[in-house]
């Protein structure tokens, strides 16, 4: 890779013979020396976690390999009963946690299959090491609630509670007399963003009862901040038509090429591809468009 001797010796210092211990009270472990995994909290961690797996790629189109620290997921679309390619992945995702020295813990990994098709087909469940991977109807991935039916009612749950555990701090604030113009910011800090969270994902495609009592928790916010504030429609398109742009702009985004591809010839607009179902017209890249 042609980097230095020396600070390939500093960065084996760094990540070899790191005494560590637990503390609880006053109460403390024994010190175990440890040479394995990169030290939590630094900036040096993240790069080389992703130098340590930039070997794991997937250039398929049907499978893609989604990585985020210590969550990876597996993504593969399966037409016609062709499962091999994306139990294949599995398989080689499976061997190279075991070449490269990283647990893979069974017990933690799930399978969600969103199949809208009537009746659904079986499928053989996933074996790893012996151990049946356990389906799921709904689970959780990076903050967000997913199902098998692409139904955002369990994630608007979600967000309805933790949107109205975060009011209850905004009421706090109000009742001390502070100006509207730090009630907005908290607003936006606080609440906004665990309302909105990944809005791009879903904003689109979430039912209009599910999308009114987001509404609600934003008109509560409102009049406890003195001010009318964004819908979650307005917030939705504002985000989404911002993702758009900048993918656009990104050549290296793996949509950019779709994208490209439906730009006029004669106008240079971008024309929405055809679809038969409200599900498909709803999302991103179509509603967008």
């Amino acid at each position: 890779m042609g980097v230095d001797s020396y600070l390939v010796a500093w960065i084996v210092n760094y990540l070899t013979e790191r005494p560590q211990y637990v503390r609880l009270g006053n109460c403390r472990s024994e010190i175990v020396v440890s040479s394995t995994e990169a030290p939590q909290w630094t900036v040096l961690s993240p790069v080389l976690f992703s130098q340590h797996t930039s070997d794991l790629q997937c250039n398929s189109e049907s499978c893609h390999v989604q990585k985020f620290s210590d969550n990876t997921a597996i993504v593969g679309c399966i037409s016609s009963g062709q499962e091999e390619q994306y139990r294949n992945l599995i398989k080689d995702f499976v061997k190279w946690c075991d070449s490269n020295h990283l647990h893979l813990n069974t017990s933690k990994t799930k399978e969600l299959v969103v199949n809208f098709r009537r009746p659904r087909p079986l499928m053989d469940p996933v074996i790893i090491k012996g151990d049946c991977v356990q389906r799921v109807q709904t689970y959780k991935y990076l903050g967000v609630q997913l199902d098998d039916k692409l139904d955002w009612t369990v994630n608007t749950d979600a967000l309805c509670k933790r949107g109205q555990s975060r009011l209850y701090c905004l009421r706090r604030l109000a009742s001390f007399n502070i100006c509207n113009k730090m009630l907005q910011m908290s607003y936006q800090t606080v609440v906004a963003s665990a309302l909105f969270y990944a809005v791009v994902c879903w904003g689109g495609s979430i039912k209009k009862r599910d999308a009114s009592r987001l509404d609600k928790l934003v008109r509560k916010a409102g009049s406890i901040a003195g001010t009318k504030l964004d819908s979650l429609t307005s917030v939705a398109e504002r985000r989404a038509l911002s993702r758009l742009l900048s993918i656009m702009e990104n050549p290296l985004h793996p949509l950019n090429r779709i994208i490209s591809r439906q730009r006029s010839s004669f106008s240079d607009r971008l024309l929405s591809p055809s679809c038969s179902t409200d599900r498909l017209r709803r999302s991103f890249l179509h509603h967008t468009m």
